[in-house]
């Protein structure tokens, strides 16, 4: 099981940019997205994820290179897995229930709530709309075709079934995602191994542990 130490970043008063956010991300370490599931051709993009918080918001930037590209999904609560896709998986403390935050590389996301990949409930759309984020997209020469990031501010106001949620100090259970089960090549990949016959990524299970750092 993955072990994961998400430190803290002070904003300052008047808030950051996204480019002053990226900078600060640039600094922390990079985690791999690398355990490929359920392959049955060996494509494997390269992903990796860096993440911060402050208290009351996460910072999430993925970092993508792939061959393929689909952002045909546009509306929230779309089924973004079928595009080029990232997710984010969280369950606050040891409550049996957790968080899905899906996006595909345009930035539409699909959020749900519930126990396991059946008892799920979409987030209300005012309440996803609070998520902010910027996308980049390159294409590229070399072992992919591009590269992609998309920079994520997430506030603890979207963990609805917890209100309020201070980060400082919180134990969860969470994991990665990089998927596109509708593209050329389709592909799962995650941070923390799942072992299951079928692709699944609710599996709590198979979570790994993190720990959201106090402020020093």
């Amino acid at each position: 099981m993955n072990e994961l130490s998400i430190p803290f970043l002070p904003s300052p008063g008047t808030g950051w940019t996204f480019d002053e956010i990226d900078r600060q991300l640039d600094g922390l370490a990079h985690h791999d997205i690398d355990h490929l599931l359920w392959s049955t051709d060996g494509y494997k993009p390269q992903v990796h994820f860096s993440i911060a918080h402050n208290g009351s918001s996460i910072f999430l930037r993925f970092t993508v290179l792939e061959n393929h590209i689909r952002m045909v999904h546009n509306t929230t609560n779309d089924p973004v897995y079928k595009d080029t896709c990232v997710e984010f998986f969280i369950g606050i403390e040891d409550a049996p229930n957790y968080y899905n935050l899906e996006f595909n590389c345009a930035g539409t996301c699909a959020v749900g709530y519930g126990s396991n990949k059946h008892d799920r409930k979409d987030l209300p759309t005012d309440v996803i709309a609070n998520i902010k984020s910027q996308t980049k997209l390159w294409r590229i020469n070399g072992d992919f075709a591009y590269c992609w990031e998309l920079t994520l501010v997430i506030p603890t106001d979207i963990f609805v079934y917890h209100t309020p949620v201070n980060l400082n100090g919180l134990k969860c259970r969470l994991n990665f995602y990089k998927c596109g089960d509708d593209l050329p090549q389709p592909h799962y990949l995650s941070w923390s191994n799942i072992e299951s016959a079928q692709p699944n990524f609710h599996l709590p299970e198979f979570f790994g542990e993190a720990l959201f750092l106090e402020e020093k």
